[in-house]
């Protein structure tokens, strides 16, 4: 085999291994947020525990728990990375830590045939809406309308009460 054909295919052979296996492995949300800066949910890059304890005790500290509640409680929540730094969530009652919100102003399908069935309700119920939904929706003369604005919407797209900045 020449030297130039030698050439030619350990060049190809080192594209193969290509730059997602020189890509660094990290194991702790802190140092892996730094490095990849934003991202919705950790990828293959993180190998670490799905909520180590510090987020677990931060997330306890965030939502002012009392000192009994066990810790193990706080590792059901969802975490991502904004601007280096790391935003956990919570999954409480019913919270959509895991969806994007929906800012959409114009109702869905079950909103409308909800006001349809219903119209002049003051309150479209969250199992019509949704939980993604930012606004508070009514029914007037059969028609959905928007109430008021329920939720803040960061630069990702989530319902920004439910996120907490946290840290080591």
């Amino acid at each position: 085999m020449s030297v130039r054909r030698i050439a030619f295919v350990a060049i190809a052979l080192a594209g193969l291994a290509g730059p997602a296996s020189a890509a660094a492995a990290y194991d702790d949300p802190a140092p892996y947020c730094a490095a990849v800066r934003t991202i919705d949910k950790p990828d293959a890059r993180y190998r670490g525990p799905a909520v180590p304890d510090w987020m677990a005790r931060a997330l306890k500290k965030a939502e002012d728990s009392p000192d009994d509640t066990p810790l193990e409680v706080f590792k059901h929540a969802a975490w991502r990375c904004a601007d280096g730094r790391v935003l956990a969530c919570f999954y409480g009652a019913n919270l959509p830590c895991g969806e994007k919100a929906d800012p959409n102003r114009r109702p869905g399908q079950g909103v409308v045939s909800y006001c349809r069935e219903h119209p002049d309700d003051d309150i479209v119920p969250a199992y019509v809406t949704g939980l993604r939904t930012v606004f508070e929706w009514h029914c007037r003369g059969g028609k959905p309308e928007i109430v008021r604005r329920l939720e803040r919407v960061d630069k990702q797209g989530y319902a920004a009460r439910y996120w907490y900045v946290v840290a080591p």
